[in-house]
């Protein structure tokens, strides 16, 4: 016998086949968007060059062995640098293609992870199931670069699902480490998750659940320890925030500037530093020594924020429009 879905009425079967046809449409859109761009990765200060920087080969350098393990202070940090370096070490790659392949594969990943996760998290409602998706799929976030940030999503997803699939706990933790692992911001984040996690497990009633947060910390160290041993370098030692504020500081202020020609995206970088804020050698010293500076900067985040989040929530107003006819849905489909 054929179930229906109670809302719409359209057959289970029928519902399936919309959804898989979905996925492979915004699967195709997205990498037709992605090839109307450039293949060449961007070079640095773009976040995007780890892609094409990180090598994890193993060679010979005037008679010594080199490997070179990412840092978690650089670009792409831990996680997106070793994805990034073992597919470029499996499929065959050109400069002028790099970007192609590496936008694709992260895209598609976040795409059929989240695809999946709905799948999991609202398994009676195919129609709120399409809409939650469409979130995702019309959000543009699977073109964002640099790629860590969309890998960061897909591992996110990847470990919800494991989660409530109630997976081995050991390879859900190694999905939470790899999301905390993408970026130096997101470590942190994972180490909370991780005590959530736990929490609502305890609520289910295991007792083991104390092994969550204990599996998720044992593959961070995993992951930290050999660069510790190779480079000998602390990896929360650096101050990303610096780098971060620096750019952004100077990338929103550059072309305010009264000169003949406007520097350039280093430049510009390396004059805030040098000359703007030479006093200050961290994000801190910054907020403290500058407050006006950083108050000027605050200001003008929040109205270039505003055009952005128009054109973020332009295509997705239908989908979320659905989510909210559907609110009652969604209560019944919380997992925690």
């Amino acid at each position: 016998m054929t179930t229906t879905d109670q809302t719409l009425g359209l057959p289970s079967s029928r519902w399936r086949l919309i959804e898989y046809s979905l996925l492979v449409a915004c699967l195709l859109i997205s990498a037709s968007l992605i090839l109307g761009e450039s293949g060449v990765v961007p070079s640095a200060p773009m976040d995007q060059h780890f892609v094409e920087t990180v090598n994890l080969e193993l060679r010979l350098n005037n008679g010594q062995w080199v490997f070179q393990y990412p840092n978690l202070q650089y670009a792409g940090g831990i996680t997106s640098s070793l994805v990034a370096g073992l597919y470029k070490l499996i499929i065959p790659t050109t400069h002028d293609n790099l970007n192609w392949h590496f936008r694709i594969f992260s895209m598609a990943g976040l795409l059929i992870s989240s695809f999946c996760l709905f799948q999991t998290t609202i398994p009676k409602n195919p129609g709120l199931r399409t809409a939650a998706f469409l979130i995702i799929a019309t959000s543009g976030y699977q073109l964002l670069q640099p790629s860590s940030d969309v890998l960061a999503g897909t591992f996110l997803c990847l470990f919800l699902i494991a989660a409530l699939r109630a997976w081995p706990k050991l390879i859900a933790a190694l999905f939470l480490a790899l999301f905390g692992l993408g970026k130096v911001e997101l470590t942190l984040g994972a180490i909370v998750l991780s005590l959530f996690w736990t929490y609502w497990q305890r609520q289910q009633g295991d007792r083991l659940a104390w092994r969550s947060i204990a599996y998720t910390v044992l593959w961070i160290s995993a992951f930290l320890f050999p660069g510790l041993v190779l480079q000998g370098a602390n990896p929360f030692a650096a101050s990303r925030s610096t780098v971060a504020f620096m750019s952004a500081y100077s990338g929103f202020m550059r072309f305010h500037q009264f000169q003949a020609i406007t520097p350039t995206t280093g430049e510009a970088i390396q004059a805030t530093q040098d000359i703007v804020f030479r006093d200050a050698k961290s994000f801190t010293e910054v907020v403290v020594k500058h407050p006006d500076l950083y108050f000027d900067f605050l200001g003008v985040s929040a109205a270039r924020s505003i055009p952005n989040l128009l054109k973020v929530f332009k295509f997705m107003l239908i989908p979320l429009g659905l989510i909210c006819l559907h609110w009652r849905h969604i209560h019944a489909n919380r997992w925690l």
